[in-house]
């Protein structure tokens, strides 16, 4: 199975559980959507970092210039979300670098996961 099929899956999976979970936890938290809005950028950034790394597979691009091509996209993704609101970025280099940060730890994230292979019985 190829790793963009592998990662669709988990990626899948992944909005899955947290969809299951969105009921309970607004039950718990009425009217909180700040959850919604992270759990939003979280799967915005997955889908950033899963682009990056198809593009970079065909590319032959190495892992730090797949980081390097995320951390703007990610950039824009922070940039958009609730978080920012209201604030403007004092220091630019600090905010890329914490971009950076933020791809590299999806990243690890998703390569924590394990392959779900369905067990074939014989029979």
């Amino acid at each position: 199975m190829s790793f963009l099929k592998k990662l669709g899956m988990i990626l899948l999976k992944g909005t899955q559980i947290a969809v299951g979970i969105m009921p309970i936890v607004q039950q718990e938290f009425p009217g909180n959507k700040p959850i919604q809005q992270t759990a939003d950028t979280v799967t915005a950034i997955a889908a950033v970092v899963t682009q990056v790394e198809v593009i970079g597979q065909a590319l032959q691009l190495t892992g730090p210039q797949k980081l390097t091509a995320a951390t703007p996209l990610v950039a824009q993704v922070i940039l958009q979300s609730a978080m920012m609101a209201n604030h403007d970025i004092a220091d630019p280099i600090m905010f890329n670098e914490g971009c950076a940060d933020g791809a590299q730890g999806v990243v690890k994230i998703l390569n924590s996961l394990k392959d779900k292979v369905p067990v074939v019985e014989k029979g």
